[in-house]
């Protein structure tokens, strides 16, 4: 690795722009090396991780409540809809809120911080979804296989009766 001391000093690159231009690293390395990178100090990043928890305990709490889980989870995956411009926003006014600008143009601290938790809580909130959808089913299910036994078990009786009277007939004459 050449070490360039203008690389260090300018301003406009941002962590992420650097860290994937300089090192070569593995997987774990990598997410090491983006997770140090960043100053958790910043009350605005301390805010994101706890609006991705208080989503994710909304959407947990409300797993028995298909439509609002449904409104949350949609919203989640609109405001993911929406991480380039909030991206491109966040680039232009970084000084405004943070230290230093962590918002490079191909997006990858948003994607990481902001969309990737956001789309894990949508599959969570789809798949309890579908979850109460499969319940509902069998319910239904059920029920048919109810009605349809009972329906089956009216006809017998009906049978059974018009025979009884059919016997009462015959054994009359």
């Amino acid at each position: 690795m050449d070490y360039e001391p203008d690389r260090y000093s300018d301003s406009t690159e941002t962590t992420g722009e650097f860290l994937f231009q300089t090192y070569d690293f593995g997987f774990v390395e990598s997410i090491q090396a983006f997770i140090d990178a960043i100053d958790w100090s910043q009350p605005w990043l301390w805010m994101l991780l706890s609006f991705h928890i208080t989503t994710l305990f909304t959407i947990i709490k409300l797993r028995n409540n298909t439509k609002s889980l449904a409104v949350v989870t949609f919203s989640s995956m609109i405001l993911t809809g929406f991480a380039k411009p909030i991206n491109t926003l966040a680039q232009n006014n970084w000084q405004k809120f943070s230290k230093e600008n962590y918002f490079d143009e191909r997006g990858a601290f948003i994607s990481i911080l902001f969309s990737f938790p956001l789309l894990c809580n949508s599959v969570i909130g789809i798949v309890l979804i579908l979850n109460e959808i499969l319940r509902l089913l069998r319910k239904a299910r059920i029920a048919q296989i109810k009605y349809q036994r009972g329906k089956t078990s009216i006809l017998e009786e009906k049978r059974k009766e018009r025979q009884e009277r059919k016997d009462e007939k015959k054994f009359i004459r």
